[in-house]
């Protein structure tokens, strides 16, 4: 029998196929861990890759004392997997803090409306001592043989973090010293099913990044999504870093094709893994849409600067539009990005950058806290 097949709800026994199932049942499988910091390595990769191909959902189990990368939590979240800490006060969700009765209700249920389905150990303080940026940004390019892959990483690294990237892989530790040529050598060897890599950073540039390069209809969509630490918090480094960003997203939009781009700021660890704990929501610093996305939704550049302050970047004859946030006093960011997403339309915005159901969900997030 595979663990990852469900036979009946109340079949719970551990399945021995894959050594990190400790037990399954109900249609999810669940790996329980009290290692310090739960990384995605490769047996950790090869048990997600298995779940989802075998059409069951995994549930991470620690403690509270347990964190995750930024790597683990993309790729656990992205094979529809949750995970659940078992605390002095129960079982909660590590990712929203919701009360569970049982570890599969973290699969069932929604985020908590209200502090009294929040657990208690979710809402004790922590200490944040980084600045991270949050990004998202989706690139357009050739299907040819001089494209190369890894622009976007490189320039928000260097550009934001302050150093290139040191290495990426499929798992972690990331194997591979970085050189763009390499993995895109390795992306083109798996085309045309879609391929995904990390890459990371060093201690004095952290970086935490999913690269997923896939064929489309249009050529090749190479998706960057993850975290990258600007410096210490309140540093005057790490402010001059965040307002750059605006016009780093220019500068993409002048090398490259982008489609779109999301950044967000937040407060964090200065090693990037998240804990089971309440962190401030994140804030936006600036939106980039594409020039597909500019003709596709027929905007009219002048009047989203006009209205919006928005900054007409990349070619003149296909421009591209960069839309900072938090620039205002009398502004909330949040309220900004709501503003320029409702004047647009949410779905149509999505539709014309062809968007992923996770980038939707973080800018409906970013547009409603």
């Amino acid at each position: 029998m595979s663990p990852f097949r469900r036979d009946t709800a109340a079949d719970d026994r551990p399945g021995a196929t894959h050594p990190l199932v400790d037990s399954a049942g109900d249609g999810s499988i669940r790996y329980e861990t009290r290692a310090g910091i739960v990384r995605l390595g490769r047996a950790q990769a090869d048990l997600l890759a298995t779940a989802a191909a075998e059409g069951a959902r995994p549930i991470l189990v620690t403690d509270g004392l347990s964190v995750v990368t930024e790597a683990f939590r993309q790729a656990l979240l992205d094979c529809g997997g949750a995970w659940v800490v078992r605390g002095d006060d129960g079982l909660r969700n590590g990712l929203d803090g919701g009360r569970l009765d049982d570890f599969t209700d973290a699969l069932r249920t929604g985020p908590p409306t209200s502090v009294q389905d929040v657990a208690v150990g979710y809402l004790r303080p922590w200490t944040p001592t980084a600045e991270h940026l949050v990004v998202s940004v989706s690139v357009r390019h050739r299907a040819a043989d001089e494209t190369v892959l890894g622009a976007t990483t490189e320039l928000l690294a260097t550009e934001l973090a302050g150093a290139a990237p040191t290495g990426w892989g499929t798992h972690e530790p990331a194997g591979h010293a970085w050189d763009r040529h390499t993995l895109t050598e390795a992306a083109r060897s798996r085309m045309p099913d879609s391929t995904r890599f990390l890459a990371v950073g060093s201690p004095d540039a952290p970086l935490a990044v999913t690269i997923t390069a896939q064929r489309t209809e249009h050529g090749v969509e190479e998706l960057t999504t993850g975290l990258l630490a600007v410096g210490a918090l309140g540093d005057t480094v790490s402010e001059m870093r965040v307002a750059a960003v605006p016009q780093v997203l220019g500068r993409l939009a002048t090398t490259q094709l982008p489609l779109f781009a999301l950044v967000l700021r937040r407060p964090g660890r200065a090693d990037l893994a998240q804990a089971p704990r309440l962190s401030p929501p994140p804030l936006p610093v600036a939106m980039l849409l594409g020039a597909p996305a500019v003709r596709q939704l027929d905007l009219d550049v002048e009047a989203m600067r006009d209205r919006f302050g928005a900054v007409i970047a990349g070619r003149p004859r296909i421009p591209a539009l960069v839309l900072p946030f938090g620039r205002r006093q009398d502004r909330n960011p949040v309220d900004e990005l709501a503003d320029v997403i409702d004047h647009i339309g949410p779905d149509r915005v999505a539709d014309a950058v062809g968007m992923d159901d996770r980038t939707r969900e973080q800018v409906q997030r970013a547009a409603e806290q």
